[in-house]
């Protein structure tokens, strides 16, 4: 049964708030998160007044941080329906840490994926009904430090790991010193759980979202080849659109098999001002859901500056950020159109 509209879908990056009036991170983007029919984005580390620190001795160049727990009023107040918990930062402060975010996501009814008590629930996708229609979102990471992954009986978070290689450059010999090729590749039995889940989720949704904490991070706008691997497996597996994060700056876009990846969205409303470590520029990603299918997908340019607010931009104002999301997906031959305010993908021919 059609709806009577279409829907709309949101995706954001990381979040992260630390501020004595948490709401007010939102204060220029709110009322369009708030009108989204799913918003969905990345709750970047624990939100909790307990937990331990961690020690470092198993990653020790791996930082940790954590908001308090009255932060938890800006996701509320924001109006996300889910957020992803799997990534480097939610496990920090040990699982006090986590249990007590989570809990307060159950407490103000945003759901949540990616992180659990077991595998199990780490590996279940976060459902959001509107209309009848139903969207599930499901979310690993691929950086974490060592054992922070869910077992069968034991919690920590949903993982897809990766191997890294470094191959000489082929003019070696004849330039010693010459950068090495950088591959990467994902555990095999850690790509057959995304497409168990991805199927799994089908069975309780129209439509399913997978985000992927991955990539290299802090001004690093290249893609490391597991991120295409996982992002087209996702797809192959049953999945409508994929999205990502880690890297605090924008990544390119493809269009794979007329679906979207957005290799990483950049920070949203992230509560430190490093610009010599990330970038002011993001995108918010804004998908037209039609008869239970994704029918459009388009972002928009926003910006967030000292105060670290994040505001959505005019086209007019947003050529930088074009420029650089046109300049990142060159690869992929990614195409996109103005369309209003935003800037629509052409995804191809409709599927039949």
């Amino acid at each position: 049964m059609a709806t009577d509209r279409d829907l709309t879908m949101l995706l954001v990056g990381d979040v992260y708030v630390q501020r004595d009036d948490p709401p007010s991170i939102f204060r220029h983007v709110g009322e369009l998160l708030r009108g989204a029919d799913f918003t969905l984005g990345n709750l970047e580390g624990a939100v909790a007044d307990g937990g331990t620190l961690r020690q470092r001795t198993s990653a020790p160049h791996l930082s940790f941080f954590k908001a308090d727990a009255r932060q938890i009023a800006a996701i509320q107040a924001a109006g996300f329906d889910a957020v992803g918990a799997a990534n480097n930062h939610c496990l920090g402060y040990g699982y006090e840490g986590l249990f007590e975010s989570l809990g307060h996501l159950d407490r103000i009814g945003v759901k949540h994926a990616g992180a659990g008590r077991s595998k199990a629930e780490a590996h279940t996708p976060a459902v959001v009904e509107r209309q009848s229609v139903r969207v599930a979102l499901l979310a690993y990471t691929s950086v974490f430090a060592p054992g922070w992954q869910a077992t069968d009986d034991g919690p920590g978070l949903a993982v897809v790991r990766a191997r890294t290689a470094y191959e000489p450059s082929p003019r070696f010999q004849e330039q010693p010193g010459s950068p090495p090729i950088i591959r990467s590749w994902a555990w095999p039995e850690d790509k057959a759980q995304v497409a168990a889940d991805v199927a799994a989720a089908r069975q309780q949704a129209d439509l399913v979202v997978c985000s992927f904490h991955w990539g290299v991070s802090e001004r690093y706008t290249k893609l490391a080849e597991y991120q295409v691997e996982v992002g087209r497996h996702a797809i192959d597996a049953g999945a409508d659109l994929v999205f990502g994060h880690h890297p605090h700056v924008l990544q390119g876009v493809e269009v794979y098999r007329r679906r979207a990846i957005f290799y990483s969205l950049g920070n949203f409303a992230f509560d430190m001002y490093r610009p010599d470590r990330f970038d002011g520029e993001t995108i918010i990603v804004r998908c037209r859901i039609r008869d239970r299918r994704i029918a459009a997908v388009e972002y928009l340019p926003a910006y967030s500056d000292a105060s670290c607010e994040p505001r959505v931009l005019p086209l007019a104002e947003a050529g930088r950020i074009i420029r650089m999301v046109e300049e990142r997906s060159a690869q992929f031959g990614t195409r996109f159109a103005p369309a209003g305010e935003a800037l629509h993908l052409e995804l191809g021919p409709a599927a039949a």
